[in-house]
């Protein structure tokens, strides 16, 4: 539903607001009495409901709607139309009797459409979260591959070290050294094909 908002600078707000909503219930009053051919199209008497107090007015039309209120210097029309048409024709018969009523104090009605306000950046915002996924991406697979790295050269610190006490120790053979080389050239293979893997996933999202 579209919304537009005007805020009348007057230092007679009460004022203006009940005069304009009774000049509209009598409007609607003598729709009756007019011929069918001399009505607004598609309007019927019955269908212009208006209810006002000193500070508080409600105009109800068949294509929208309009609260006026009235603060200690200035009226804030507020107008809810069931479409761009009905905004619009709202706007435009609001304003052209405000603004003839106050026409010796230069009264002016000028509309701001709250939707395009609340509407703005955020394209821009859905914009810059997709940039921040598409770098992130790849730096966790630069760290994911360092962690690999690491960790390699860790067991490999582990190793050597027990493979240095198997060749002090007088009872150990040769086939046990042999054995902790094994385990040390298997598990170096292992984390490089991690490591390769990790860096192939994080290219495939970045892709």
């Amino acid at each position: 539903m579209p919304i537009a908002e005007a805020r009348v600078e007057t230092d007679r707000p009460s004022r203006y607001l009940v005069q304009l909503c009774k000049h509209l219930s009598n409007k609607g009053r003598h729709l009756g009495h007019r011929p069918p051919g001399h009505r607004p199209p598609g309007l019927r008497p019955d269908q212009i409901h208006v209810e006002w107090s000193d500070t508080q007015g409600v105009l109800t039309l068949p294509w929208g709607r309009c609260t006026l209120h009235a603060e200690r210097d200035a009226l804030v029309l507020r107008a809810e139309g069931d479409d761009e048409q009905g905004l619009r024709r709202l706007q435009e018969l609001m304003a052209t009797h405000l603004e003839r009523f106050g026409r010796r104090e230069g009264l002016q009605v000028n509309w701001q459409d709250e939707q395009a306000g609340q509407g703005a950046g955020a394209p821009a915002a859905r914009h810059e979260d997709s940039g921040d996924a598409r770098t992130s991406s790849p730096r966790r697979g630069h760290l994911a591959s360092a962690g690999v790295a690491i960790l390699a050269l860790a067991i490999i610190a582990v190793h050597l070290g027990l493979a240095e006490a198997v060749l002090s120790g007088p009872r150990w053979t040769d086939w046990a050294v042999g054995a902790v080389l094994a385990v040390v050239v298997v598990k170096i293979a292992a984390l490089t094909a991690l490591g390769r893997h990790a860096h192939r996933r994080g290219r495939r999202r970045t892709g």
